[in-house]
């Protein structure tokens, strides 16, 4: 079609097409615990705290959605099986567990864009008129919302630890977006 100067060629031909591919092994987060908090040396208590110990021993690491959806994710038995959260509660002490230690749910997107450009002689040499539409996360695959801090999903002692909580939620699905620009 590119050859082509007729009106099937103009309509046809010299379409553009680009995509990208976003994957993601999973959004960070930080378990918190409501039970013990940190006393400053100003005596004022600092309070959702970190966790003193991971326990680790049994816990998966797997990031799909379906993980995600069920109760307590990668920790079976709740997150209280998984931390120490008592040792030296109410004392000076310092978490043991790291900011943004654990992975939530993975991400993947593709996102595409359609365009074509029509030469537009009507106002100079160089004008041209373009047609594009915009496709994102085009297969519309659910992607869970990431963790919240001091939210249920990373609460320790919550029903909802390691979990997408009920009202978590996903991110937008498949959107399209179509533009018209005019460049003389």
């Amino acid at each position: 079609m590119r050859t082509r100067t007729d009106l099937l060629g103009t309509f046809l031909g010299g379409w553009q097409i680009s995509g990208v591919l976003t994957a993601h092994s999973g959004f960070p987060w930080t378990p918190i615990t409501n039970q013990a908090c940190f006393n400053t040396p100003g005596n004022q208590f600092l309070c959702p705290t970190r966790p003193v110990h991971y326990l680790g021993g049994g816990a998966h690491e797997d990031f799909t959605n379906d993980t995600f959806l069920r109760p307590n994710g990668n920790f079976p038995g709740g997150g209280t099986a998984f931390f120490d959260i008592t040792s030296n509660a109410g004392a000076q002490f310092r978490p043991g567990i790291g900011r943004n230690s654990f992975r939530g749910p993975r991400y993947q997107s593709v996102d595409m864009a359609l365009a074509k450009n029509f030469r537009f002689p009507l106002f100079s040499e160089t004008a041209n008129f373009q047609f594009r539409a915009n496709f994102f996360n085009i297969f519309n695959k659910l992607n869970l919302a990431p963790f919240g801090f001091n939210t249920p999903s990373t609460t320790v002692e919550s029903q909802y630890f390691g979990s997408a909580e009920p009202d978590n939620g996903g991110l937008s699905g498949r959107v399209i977006e179509f533009q018209a620009r005019l460049s003389f």
